[in-house]
């Protein structure tokens, strides 16, 4: 067999197209032409060696897969199946594949996405607009020329302050692409994720509550005080809170607010009293999200680390749609996705990226899953299998 006709059949597989025979030949060509030290070569096959599908009859695996694409694979329940049996194929030709892409790819590459690098601002109490500089070292100063704050790095630590009369907010805004940590006057810890805004006091008043109020995504750790609580007013949302850790999800154009509780107590409520009819109270490992369509609160048991993975830089996506996929990718890497394949936008998978650029991570959804996609205009444009 030649590496075109083998690079045909591996491309038949992708699609769902090979047939018996073909499917013989490539079963052949695995066991003659690569030995399992040259496919080892490939850093991404320990990653599909460890799988939990590894023991799966591959062969019968792929047939019955054959057999669910012949009739509609997006139809009704059995679209979770197209990509169920598709993932247990994938060990098989997960382990030739990739490793003859990678030993046989030609030099030339697709074209790279140019990232616009979006800056980070600060809006001051006056209105005065700073842009914040990430590698530098510097103190934040107010409308009288005062430090009020410390920057160092990617970091922003408040002054605290006595005797303040009243209330001056300041707002920082994180654009996609960058995350940013802050640290309140009261020693209250924010993480700033990609694409989201927190205006807060430069202060905190005696004798008030604690508020800050947040678009988008952030992780908090709240300094103890129970004579004044903390308040995290997220778009319809209220928290409240004393002392504890949590991560509150609120970008505006998301159907829910969600916020995971890691540790301490919150409460989720309406209006301005928290302990009102339709609150939510929370303990540690659960989920408490608002539908603003429906108008309801709901909870649930969840895995925490899912939901605070990229306070440390990582991506972990687990029985994830890819609509939430491509939108989370979107705000992280500061790019723009276009899918065109709207069916695909339902189905789940599971993956886990850190160091990787939006071009590795491209390459891993096209490999393993059969998605298409193409640069053009600086967009990421996903197509029609």
């Amino acid at each position: 067999m030649t590496s075109n006709e083998l690079e045909i059949i591996i491309q038949k597989y992708q699609e769902g197209t090979l047939t018996s025979d073909e499917l013989d030949m490539l079963f052949g060509a695995l066991s003659k032409d690569w030995s399992r030290k040259q496919i080892e070569k490939s850093i991404e096959i320990e990653y599909l060696l460890s799988l939990k599908y590894q023991k799966v009859d591959t062969r019968e695996a792929y047939e019955e897969f054959l057999s669910k694409t012949q009739q509609d694979p997006y139809v009704g329940k059995k679209k979770k199946k197209y990509v169920t049996f598709y993932r247990y194929a994938a060990i098989f030709v997960g382990l030739f594949a990739l490793s003859y892409y990678f030993l046989t790819r030609e030099s030339a590459e697709p074209p790279l996405l140019q990232i616009e690098d979006k800056v980070i601002t600060l809006q001051l109490g006056d209105g005065k607009v700073k842009v914040v500089d990430a590698e530098s070292n510097t103190q934040v100063l107010d409308k009288d020329g005062r430090a009020i704050a410390t920057q160092t790095g990617d970091k922003i630590k408040y002054t605290d302050k006595e005797n303040n009369k009243e209330l001056v907010f300041n707002e920082l805004n994180i654009p996609y692409g960058k995350k940013f940590q802050l640290e309140l006057s009261d020693g209250t810890i924010v993480h700033l994720n990609s694409g989201s805004s927190l205006r807060y006091p430069v202060n905190f008043l005696e004798g008030k509550n604690r508020e800050v109020f947040l678009n988008g995504e952030a992780y908090f750790k709240v300094a103890e005080d129970e004579a004044h609580p903390f308040i995290v007013k997220a778009q319809q949302v209220n928290i409240r809170v004393l002392g504890t850790e949590f991560n509150i999800s609120s970008y505006s154009e998301d159907e829910q607010v969600n916020t995971v509780l890691v540790s301490g107590s919150v409460a989720l409520y309406r209006g301005s009293e928290a302990n009102s009819d339709d609150a939510l109270q929370l303990v540690p490992f659960q989920k408490g999200s608002w539908n603003k369509t429906q108008q309801v609160f709901g909870v649930e048991q969840v895995d925490t680390n899912l939901y605070t993975a990229w306070v440390n830089g990582r991506l972990v996506f687990r029985d994830a749609t890819f609509k939430s996929i491509r939108k989370k990718l979107e705000r992280h890497y500061n790019v723009t996705i276009v899918n065109n394949n709207k069916l695909l936008d339902e189905n789940t998978f599971n993956a886990v990226f850190d160091i990787e650029t939006i071009e590795e991570v491209l390459e891993v959804f096209g490999r393993n899953f059969g998605i298409k996609y193409r640069i053009e205009n600086n967009q990421i444009i996903i197509y029609q299998q």
